[in-house]
């Protein structure tokens, strides 16, 4: 009796999901030795030959992944954007705060949480994007923010919501002194950075709704 044959499609899914799942390994062997070297001597350093020996990988497997070692930098830089966006997003769940800026200490923990680790590695990582990548590199996070605060940032009496321009205005300020806080050499302790930037977009909100439109 004949045995029946597997169609076309599943065979084909089978023979791709091992070669799939090796490729993420050996991506993943990149990802953390690229990190490790990283942490150890830095970013300007750092070559794929370094990366592919740290990795127990021949320099010729690392090609068949990346052409060069800002490929990598860009993927793992891409990686640490989206878990930023992640990291913003889950700071805004939750009940309406109580009071105008009562937020943004929450959303700055949220986003310096993994800038003062081991090494600093997501920091420099960070820096290095703001200082060598292009300027459109921070557009998607922004537009979420920009979002995130005109639907529901700000708590404010008989107002949930700001105006697509003091939205916009306050993500920019925001994030602006996050960007000195990330990549500059010095500034003051972050509690004092927090305390003073949470006035400073309080104070902006309030007025913003004595002074609508």
């Amino acid at each position: 009796m004949p045995t029946s044959k597997k169609p076309k499609k599943h065979q084909a899914l089978t023979r791709r999901k091992p070669r799939q799942e090796r490729a993420l390994d050996k991506v993943e062997l990149i990802f953390q030795a690229t990190t490790a070297l990283i942490e150890q001597s830095g970013i300007e350093t750092l070559t794929t030959n370094a990366i592919a020996e740290k990795a127990g990988i021949s320099i010729g497997t690392l090609y068949q992944y990346f052409a060069d070692k800002n490929t990598i930098l860009d993927a793992l830089i891409g990686r640490e954007m989206a878990r930023l966006s992640e990291r913003v997003i889950e700071a805004f769940k939750g009940a309406a705060p109580e009071r105008p800026g009562a937020r943004i200490p929450i959303l700055m923990e949220a986003i310096m949480k993994s800038y003062g680790g081991k090494a600093g590695i997501h920091r420099k990582l960070l820096a290095y994007a703001l200082a060598h990548g292009p300027a459109t590199r921070l557009d998607p996070l922004l537009a979420k923010l920009v979002a995130l605060f005109a639907s529901r940032g700000i708590a404010l009496p008989g107002r949930s919501s700001l105006s697509p321009a003091d939205a916009f205005v306050l993500t920019h300020a925001f994030t602006g002194v996050m960007r000195a806080v990330v990549a500059g050499p010095e500034q003051p302790p972050l509690v004092e950075v927090q305390t003073s930037l949470t006035r400073l977009l309080t104070e902006f909100v309030l007025r913003s709704a004595s002074h609508p439109g």
